[in-house]
């Protein structure tokens, strides 16, 4: 009898040696980075000025380099009360922009925008 007992004991304690607590949902959100990454291979002959439009204002994030690729970051207070977003491209020298569609962010969001030498053929891709 001592011995189920004791068996049961240690059994138990395994048990709950082994159960992980769950996260909440606000410990989930606030494990996550604080910034989203935004990067650009820009494929045009231009440099291109990288500016984020959120919340009814424009933030400039970074120069894109003619045909090269670069790397920015950028926090999730730039985005004020909403998330969504438009990445503006601005090209060096012309009278035009290139705009995403509309975004939204979430910290932690790879955001990889090709522009091409034709501005209506880049894309963007958030994961």
């Amino acid at each position: 009898m001592l011995t189920r007992v004791r068996f049961a004991a240690v059994a138990l304690l395994v048990l709950l040696g082994c159960h992980q607590r769950q996260m909440t949902a606000d410990e989930a959100l606030s494990s996550m980075p604080g910034y989203i990454t935004v990067h650009v291979t820009n494929r045009n002959r231009l440099d291109v000025m990288v500016y984020v439009y959120a919340d009814g204002r424009q933030t400039r994030v970074g120069l894109a380099t003619a045909n090269t690729e670069s790397e920015f970051r950028v926090s999730l207070a730039t985005f004020g009360a909403g998330a969504d977003y438009r990445l503006i491209g601005d090209p060096i020298g012309m009278r035009i922009n290139v705009t995403t569609e509309t975004l939204h962010a979430r910290g932690g969001d790879i955001v990889t925008w090709s522009i091409e030498d034709s501005f209506a053929r880049s894309t963007v891709v958030v994961r």
